[in-house]
């Protein structure tokens, strides 16, 4: 208990029990008074003190702030500097020296790339900023291993053509040793982990999509070079990933991951409820850990999981304390129904501990002040009597109204042995999803030809690019993360398991948080791969009917940011005193002034933003008041995770019988159908995408010459789009006009289609006002036929084509806009 008494010595006690008859953990706020403090991390040195360092948010940008814990008490806050700006996982080291090496990953110049800095304690000197790669695509999520015996490491994830490796640099001396790349495999590889073994050998744990789903592999480097082949530490068809290493005295290596389901990413939606073809991005996760000595694994430890509560263990940190304690702490996801606040989905993640005693896993207990979002980070670094030192971060989301954040801060406290003495729970939490039906078993042949179609516009040669542009994360308060997964993995899921061209993370109000928008704003540019995936700056605004939910897009982020709800007078909701979910709305409202709608569109004018209705005929939805054409261009006729919104007579639109559920949750409003917009002479492009939970079975398609995020949003506004449930390729003209286009005409000419499915093409529509005017019936998987309209030619007319597939998934061109002369 020296520790204890020690460790908060120099600070008022903030001691919370987890529930009464548990024990308490002292735990102390070490983070800045004001600001947002995020990914702690600490490294011990060699004179027995011990630096931590943290992201610390100022409301325009990050800085990187360090302090020392040395007898008993903790330090000054100190600012590396010239860190201000995008910053992302900070980390530290300590040399021989005791000089502390501050290592962490900066936007500067419109690229990623990883910093290093020195502060001599001795000196009271900081020395020069030294940067440690110089690629011109990112390089990000660094991981330092320091051994508090003066080694230091830093691998990170660095991308070269669009394509992610690991790569490390150590410190020999006073200098960076040469880049190393670490992995060798042909897919891309994330969030690397390091640790030294008691020789100086480094061992590199990461996860890769090189087999089609994510697998951990291990490699060593010892001299400047990878002395041995890598070995995969877990490759089953599930999702295998963020993965952390520690070593015992001995040698004994642990690596610890979390593992979900197979097909992770790939086929879910309302469509397929009944047979998915894969796991939701938030889905069930448990921990794993396995020990690795003399090249031999040791078992996958099953019954690690019993020390956790049933239900989702995200990203479990492994630690080996001083007495060879192996500890694995994880961010557990409790779900506790309904309260007088939310109706909904109420929870919350916080981060719980277990120790394994060399016989059997402890029952992991609560860290106090840890509740927050599941993507962040722990930290901890052994003390001389077998106790660790841990340091985590908090939101300080409180229990009434769990989803919304209020203070991001860090604690550290310590854990000793001693309070972990309950045995884990003998029925370990179930097994995640396994689901083996492969959905697209000729994927990589669909994307190339979609990607090498090309057509002629304005000139130029055009490509498809294919995107979603309705995805929500942990930081949309009505999901909290249970079925989508956190913002991090939404990158994973677009660039690997969807394979998107572009898109855009829309939580709600961009997360209804300062902190959550700049964080999401930094992520998106930190993912930025031009020719890979191009990222655009988004959210989703849900006004809800008749209003109607709005994403909003932009091409630069000096441009974005969150238009506030125009929330009308008096509403009880918003008035002193405060109810527990603050002053304003965190994911939608109906209680807006009348001219709410007008109001967003004279906001985006002026920062040159589109918006995107979509849910239209739902609670959600619009009964199509508004429109302005220069603002919002194109609409989400169909989401994966509802219905079609298309018109009452079109395919997959919302039976009152068969989808009654379905219709209870959602609403139903049929004012809102797409028809009725176009009946009023809205001239609306079309797109599809996802919203909650849904993956893979509904993608925007975009033509454009130009993959950037101007090109990409400049082609929407002239509607160059279509929506696919599945990888079809549909073209569209009318003379020398292509779909989407507004224009005048004498006479009409043909209109030729080529639709190219994945699986045979059953059905081909021309729609005409509303009316089917012409259908085929190809039952084929490559389609080229022309149609010429003999009916009225008079006055203003749109058309649009409509493929449907065997199996019933369908695409939609976007509409010509015509006016034939008299």
């Amino acid at each position: 208990m020296r520790a204890f008494r020690l460790l908060f010595a120099a600070a008022p006690l903030l001691l919370l029990a987890q529930d009464a008859g548990k024990p308490s953990i002292p735990n102390l706020a070490i983070g800045h008074q004001l600001r947002e403090d995020d990914s702690p991390v600490l490294a011990k040195s060699p004179d027995g003190s011990t630096w931590v360092t943290w992201l610390s948010f100022e409301g325009s940008r990050d800085d990187v702030a360090i302090r020392q814990f040395k007898d008993g008490k903790w330090g000054t806050l100190q600012w590396v500097p010239n860190t201000s700006g995008d910053s992302w996982l900070p980390q530290i080291g300590v040399d021989s020296e005791n000089r502390v090496w501050s290592v962490w990953s900066q936007m500067a110049g419109n690229n990623w790339d990883i910093y290093a800095r020195r502060f001599d304690p001795a000196k009271q000197s900081w020395g020069p900023v030294e940067r440690l790669s110089n690629a011109p695509q990112p390089d990000i999520n660094p991981r330092v291993a320091s051994d508090g015996k003066g080694h230091i490491a830093v691998v990170w994830q660095g991308f070269r053509n669009g394509k992610s490796s690991i790569w490390m640099r150590a410190l020999d001396g006073e200098k960076w040793t040469p880049e190393l790349k670490v992995s060798t495999g042909s897919g891309n590889d994330w969030e690397p982990a390091a640790v030294f073994d008691p020789t100086g050998g480094l061992w590199v744990a990461y996860d890769t999509y090189r087999n089609g789903n994510y697998d951990i592999y291990l490699g060593h480097v010892s001299a400047g070079k990878l002395d041995r082949p890598e070995v995969a530490v877990a490759d089953s068809p599930k999702m295998e990933s963020h993965v952390t290493l520690a070593v015992e005295s001995s040698g004994k290596l642990w690596v610890a991951w979390e593992e979900g389901g197979s097909n992770w990413g790939k086929d879910q939606g309302y469509i397929l409820r009944q047979s998915p073809g894969g796991v939701p991005l938030g889905g069930l996760r448990r921990p794993r850990v396995r020990s690795y000595e003399n090249g031999r694994f040791g078992a996958v430890d099953l019954s690690l999981s019993g020390a956790f509560p049933a239900g989702n263990s995200y990203q479990p940190h492994v630690f080996v304390d001083a007495k060879n304690g192996v500890w694995v702490g994880a961010k557990v996801r409790t779900n506790y129904g309904v309260t007088p606040v939310v109706q909904g989905n109420a929870g919350y993640f916080d981060y719980q501990v277990t120790r394994f005693d060399g016989t059997a896993w402890s029952r992991a207990v609560v860290l106090p002040n840890s509740r927050g979002r599941s993507s962040t980070r722990l930290s901890a670094v052994a003390m001389p009597d077998g106790n660790l030192l841990m340091a985590w971060s908090t939101d300080n989301r409180a229990p009434d109204f769990s989803h919304r954040p209020l203070r991001q801060e860090i604690y550290a406290g310590t854990l000793s042995a001693a309070i972990m003495n309950l045995p884990a729970r003998v029925a370990a939490a179930r097994d995640p999803e396994n689901n083996t039906r492969l959905a697209h078993p000729n994927e990589a042949i669909d994307l190339k030809a979609i990607r090498a179609y090309t057509v002629k516009l304005d000139g130029k040669d055009a490509n498809i690019v294919r995107g979603d542009f309705h995805r929500h994360t942990e930081l949309s308060w009505d999901g909290g993360g249970t079925q989508d997964g956190n913002l991090q993995d939404f990158y994973r899921y677009m660039i690997d398991a969807a394979s998107m061209d572009f898109g855009a993370s829309t939580d709600h109000q961009g997360g209804s948080w300062p902190y959550w928008w700049w964080y999401t704003q930094k992520m998106t540019d930190m993912y930025n791969l031009p020719g890979t995936y191009t990222p655009i700056f988004g959210y989703e605004r849900s006004a809800t009917y008749p209003f109607g939910h709005r994403n909003v897009f932009f091409a630069r982020r000096s441009d974005s940011r969150v238009t506030p709800f125009n929330v009308r007078s008096g509403v009880a909701q918003f008035k002193i005193p405060r109810n527990p979910i603050g002053d304003e709305p965190g994911v939608g409202t109906g209680e807006l002034v009348e001219n709410d709608t007008r109001l967003l569109y004279e906001d985006l004018k002026t920062r040159n933003g589109i918006s995107i209705p979509h849910t239209t005929a739902t609670k959600m939805g619009t009964n199509w008041s508004d429109n302005d054409p220069n603002v919002e261009p194109v609409v989400e006729i169909y989401q994966g995770a509802r219905t079609n919104y298309e018109s009452l007579e079109a395919p997959h639109v919302a039976d009152k019988v068969k989808d009654a559920q379905h219709i209870q949750a959602a609403g139903y409003e049929p004012a809102g159908m797409v028809s009725n917009a176009w009946a009023k002479g809205y001239k609306l492009g079309i797109i599809t995408s996802s919203d909650h939970g849904a993956t893979h079975i509904s993608c925007a398609m975009v033509y454009t010459a130009d993959r950037s995020r101007q090109g990409i949003l400049d082609a929407i506004k002239k509607r160059h789009t279509y929506g696919a449930m599945d990888n079809i390729i549909l073209d569209v003209r009318m003379g020398q006009h292509f779909m989407g286009d507004e224009f005048d005409a004498r006479k009409p000419d043909p209109i030729r289609i080529k639709a190219s499915g994945t699986v045979p093409i059953i059905r081909v529509e021309v729609i005409k006002d509303n009316k089917v005017i012409y259908t085929a019936e190809p039952k084929t998987k490559d389609v080229s036929l022309s149609f010429s309209d003999m009916g009225d030619l008079t006055g203003k007319h749109f058309y649009y084509v409509r493929v449907q597939q065997e199996n019933e998934l369908l695409a939609w061109s976007s509409p010509f806009f015509i006016n034939y002369a008299k």
